[in-house]
C-alpha cells in the first residue's frame, strides 16, 4: 500500500453567522484521503540455476549394501582346515575318509552336498539308497488334519493329499504355504494314491531345487553315523541324478567341518 496523504481544511472561511455568535473558535479539521492501493504484482518464480538442480540431484538416498559380517573360527576349525588341500578335487572315497578326519561335532551332524551348478535352474526329485538320516512325519490330510489346522497345530514336515480333500485345504494355504507345506503337484504330494507317496517318502525320497536367484545347489544325503559305503552310494545316486554336465564343482562337508572338493567326472 502507498503513504496516505493528510489535507487540512480550515472552517473559518465557512463559518456561518450563528457559528460566530456563539463565540465557539474556528477549528481545523483532519480529512484523511485515502489513496487508490497500489496494483498487486503479479509473482514470477525465479529461475533456477544449474547448480542448485545438481545439488537436489546429489541429495538422492544412498542405499548402503549391507556387510557381510565375518565369524572368527575357532582354533580346531581352522587346525583340520589345514589338513584340506584347497587346489585337489578328492575322489568320492578319499573324500569321505577326509571327511571322518576333520568332523569335530559332538552329535551326530549331517552330511551335505553343494553344488555350483552350469544351468540356472534344476529340480527334480532323488531317491537315496539309505535316506537322509532324518526321520520325517508324513501325514495324509484328512478331517483330523482339517482339525488341527484350525487350532492353530502343525505337526507334520510333508503332508500328502488326495484331490477330492484339496478345497478344503486351500484356506490354509497362506499358513502351509511359507512353510513349503502345502501339497502341490510339482512335489509329487498330491495324489489319489497317498499310501505310495508315503511309503516312496518314507524310504529315502528327496525332492531337490536350486536357488532362485542364484546356481546353487544344497542337499543333504547322510549323517556321519552312516558307514562309508551307505555315504558313498548316497553320493553317487545324488551326483547321477543331478547329472554331471550340469555339475560345475562341488563340495561335501558335515554340519560344522570344512568343505572338501570332489572330484565329480
Amino acid at each position: 500500500m502507498g503513504k496516505k496523504k493528510i489535507a487540512l481544511v480550515d472552517l473559518s472561511q465557512s463559518e456561518t453567522p450563528q457559528l460566530k455568535a456563539t463565540g465557539v473558535r474556528s477549528q481545523k479539521i483532519k480529512i484523511k484521503k485515502q489513496e487508490a492501493p497500489a496494483p498487486i504484482k503479479a509473482y514470477v518464480e525465479p529461475k533456477k540455476s544449474k547448480l542448485s538442480i545438481s545439488k537436489k540431484k546429489s541429495k538422492k538416498k544412498i542405499v548402503k549394501s549391507k556387510k557381510r559380517i565375518k565369524h572368527p573360527r575357532s582354533a580346531k576349525y581352522l587346525k583340520t582346515r589345514q589338513l584340506i588341500d584347497k587346489t585337489t578335487a578328492y575322489s568320492l572315497k578319499k573324500a569321505i575318509a577326509l571327511l571322518r578326519q576333520v568332523n569335530n561335532a559332538s552329535f551326530d551332524a549331517s552330511i551335505e552336498l553343494h553344488c555350483n551348478l552350469s544351468v540356472d535352474k534344476l529340480a527334480g526329485e532323488l531317491q537315496l539308497s539309505h535316506g537322509t538320516g532324518k526321520k520325517q512325519k508324513i501325514e495324509i490330510a484328512d478331517d483330523s488334519t482339517l482339525a488341527k489346522l484350525n487350532a492353530g497345530t502343525i505337526d507334520f514336515d510333508v503332508l500328502i493329499a488326495t484331490p477330492q480333500i484339496m478345497p478344503k485345504l486351500a484356506k490354509f494355504a497362506k499358513v502351509l504355504g511359507p512353510k513349503g507345506l502345502m501339497p502341490n503337484p510339482k512335489t509329487n504330494t498330491i495324489s489319489d494314491k497317498p499310501e505310495e507317496i508315503k511309503k516312496k517318502l518314507a524310504g529315502g525320497a528327496v525332492r531337490f531345487k536350486s536357488e532362485p536367484k542364484s546356481p546353487l545347489l544344497h542337499l543333504v544325503i547322510g549323517k556321519m553315523s552312516f558307514k562309508d559305503i551307505q555315504i558313498e552310494d548316497n553320493l553317487k545316486t545324488a551326483i547321477k541324478t543331478i547329472q554331471p554336465k550340469n555339475i560345475a564343482s562341488a563340495y561335501i562337508c558335515s554340519s560344522i567341518s570344512p568343505s572338501i572338493k570332489l572330484k565329480v567326472s
